[in-house]
């Protein structure tokens, strides 16, 4: 059985396929893990989710800034996008599937046997990773609630930018959701201010402001593996064996990024002309 994890996939079908064949991956044998935004911007979403679909429990992901979006159109909280490409699905005789399905996803794995965290974005540095579960798991519990679309509607804003164990309700829903999917950058703390997210800023780090350095920066060496993606910027480089981006920018024209967790190795499918 191997563990195999892979970067944002974006609706790029044919090379999640061509991934697949080329490690010989077998369901019911082997595990597949996706660190979410398995839609969006890609040229076929909906084939990417049927086909995870079709795999079973051999198929795993978080959700991504990107599938919580879709849930959100699917819903009727926002309207679709041209840009995202997911028509087929939010117009498709599936919509109710495919909402179940989107609700069901998790903010954060882990496996204790291959040492492995995985999320979309990134953990803000002040929680620990038994904090971070905890807390994915109170908005897994959240959209399964009856109300989960007021809060879906309620996601869409880049405050609070801090942490507070006090935090309740909407604020604390956004602030952990924006934590996991959306996060790219902090602020050190200061004497006057405590740690803070900064969602404004996409660039590489090379390009970022000097009062803000990447969330992983601000974590000690980890006893596991934390793998993360979101961050096409960075190209897959996070300069750390412990945390590893695999975002490599397929629907940018770059490349789809498996990690082979046994063997420490990247597997790649460089991008098809779209």
């Amino acid at each position: 059985m191997a563990l195999y994890a892979v970067g944002d996939i974006h609706g790029c079908i044919d090379e999640l396929r061509l991934l697949l064949d080329k490690v010989g991956f077998e369901p019911g044998v082997d595990e597949l893990w996706s660190v979410g935004d398995l839609v969006g911007r890609g040229p076929h979403s909906k084939q990417v989710l049927e086909c995870v679909d079709a795999l079973g429990s051999s198929f795993r992901c978080v959700l991504g800034n990107h599938d919580l979006h879709l849930l959100s159109v699917l819903c009727g909280v926002k309207p679709a996008n041209p840009k995202d490409r997911t028509e087929l699905i939010h117009q498709g005789p599936e919509r109710d599937y495919w909402i179940d399905w989107l609700r069901r996803q998790p903010l954060m794995l882990q496996d204790s046997h291959h040492q492995l965290a995985m999320v979309h974005a990134g953990i803000f540095p002040e929680w620990s990773i038994d904090q971070a579960q905890q807390l994915a798991d109170e908005v897994s519990q959240i959209l399964q609630q009856d109300d989960f679309i007021d809060y879906l509607a309620a996601m869409y804003h880049n405050e609070p930018h801090c942490w507070d164990n006090a935090l309740s309700g909407h604020a604390r829903f956004r602030f952990i959701v924006n934590a996991f999917t959306r996060m790219r950058y902090c602020s050190p703390p200061t004497p006057d201010h405590p740690l803070a997210m900064e969602l404004s800023v996409k660039t590489t780090p090379c390009q970022a402001p000097d009062t803000l350095k990447p969330w992983f920066n601000f974590w000690p060496q980890l006893p596991i593996t934390l793998v993360f993606g979101h961050w096409a910027a960075l190209n897959g480089q996070s300069q750390r064996q412990d945390i590893r981006a695999l975002d490599t920018g397929c629907v940018w024209g770059d490349r789809l990024t498996f990690f082979k967790l046994s063997e420490d190795r990247l597997i790649q499918q460089p991008a098809i002309a779209k």
